[in-house]
């Protein structure tokens, strides 16, 4: 069985950490094949548990990596699903990849380490990176499996780990030369995230389809905090943002608002097989947003009522290169 003491489980019920620990289990086995003792600390995306949204990922993988450079250890990527990474993402500086063969799934030789967080507080953070270094020392010898989304790179450098680590692919980078172009010199970017609560996006934590008279309220709510935010910024396009095509669509109404055409889905909820080309169309849009609203003047995220306003997708693109973070509360 999985040691238990490599599980911590900061907000959720122990039910969900066992279900987790159901999930990865059934995967290792008690193996013959000796190798060589290693140093490798493999992030793991294959399928095997959820493993959140784009912004949740990516913050687990260069916090980790950050840990990984502190401590002299060799870091990896697994990330295969529901995509390979190098679909979007390449290695800039330091080379991240590993060869699925190399993975070594016997309890005898590898360690899995399984952290999911849900508290942006420092002091959290700092029982995050305790947690993990203590596993990873435990495990000398052994190739160490990270499963986590933990956040404290996001007070650690987040944005030049991530530029050492990752550069777009050929193809996104020509998509993001396309956008800027389109978008101009200037734009801001607003994001809001609402959980289904319009019934048009399917997510992990669902919000509850809300009655069409409080559909009605939120939507126009924000739409009203959209004009108040163009009019700090009324000489330039907004780009918005959202997991709902019903706002993206009452926001279009307005000339100056830019939306990136495309697929909008929780990497944690797949369509069934797709051929490369059909993996590339389906998520294209979500490392476009991420991008696009990294490069925006400023960043804006809307906070209200019935939506979730502790999404991160904004807050970490907004780091990539030291924009301004705002966030755009409403009442209703």
């Amino acid at each position: 069985m999985l040691a238990n003491r490599y599980y911590n489980w900061y907000v959720f019920s122990r039910q969900l950490s066992d279900d987790l620990t159901g999930k990865i289990e059934p995967h290792y086995v008690q193996g013959n094949e000796k190798r060589e003792k290693t140093d490798e600390v493999v992030v793991v995306h294959n399928g095997w548990t959820e493993s959140g949204g784009l912004a949740d990922r990516l913050r687990g993988i260069v916090s980790t990596y950050l840990l990984c450079k502190e401590m002299g250890r060799e870091f990896r990527i697994l990330f295969t699903h529901p995509f390979p990474l190098e679909m979007f993402l390449v290695p800039n500086t330091y080379d991240w990849r590993i060869k699925e063969k190399d993975v070594i799934f016997d309890w005898q030789q590898a360690t899995p380490l399984c952290l999911e967080i849900g508290s942006e507080s420092r002091w959290q953070t700092k029982r995050q990176k305790a947690f993990l270094r203590k596993g990873i020392e435990a495990a000398e010898g052994k190739q160490v499996h990270i499963y986590t989304n933990a956040l404290f790179a996001y007070f650690e450098g987040f944005g030049q780990a991530f530029q050492e680590l990752f550069r777009p692919s050929e193809r996104l980078q020509a998509a993001i030369d396309r956008e800027l172009q389109t978008l101009g010199k200037g734009y801001v970017s607003v994001s809001a995230r609402f959980m289904g609560v319009f019934g048009d996006f399917k997510d992990t934590m669902e919000g509850g389809l809300l009655p069409e008279d409080k559909q009605e309220l939120l939507l126009s709510s924000c739409i009203k905090k959209l004009e108040q935010i163009h009019d700090k910024h009324p000489e330039v396009k907004m780009l918005v943002n959202s997991d709902s095509t019903t706002f993206l669509n009452r926001a279009r109404q307005f000339p100056y608002v830019y939306t990136i055409p495309g697929h909008i889905l929780h990497l944690d909820v797949t369509e069934g097989t797709k051929n490369d080309e059909q993996l590339y169309q389906t998520y294209e849009k979500t490392f476009l947003d991420f991008f696009m609203i990294a490069h925006a003047a400023e960043v804006y995220r809307l906070q209200g009522k019935w939506m979730r306003s502790a999404t991160g997708f904004p807050f970490a693109a907004s780091l990539l290169y030291g924009k301004p973070f705002h966030k755009a509360k409403f009442i209703l």
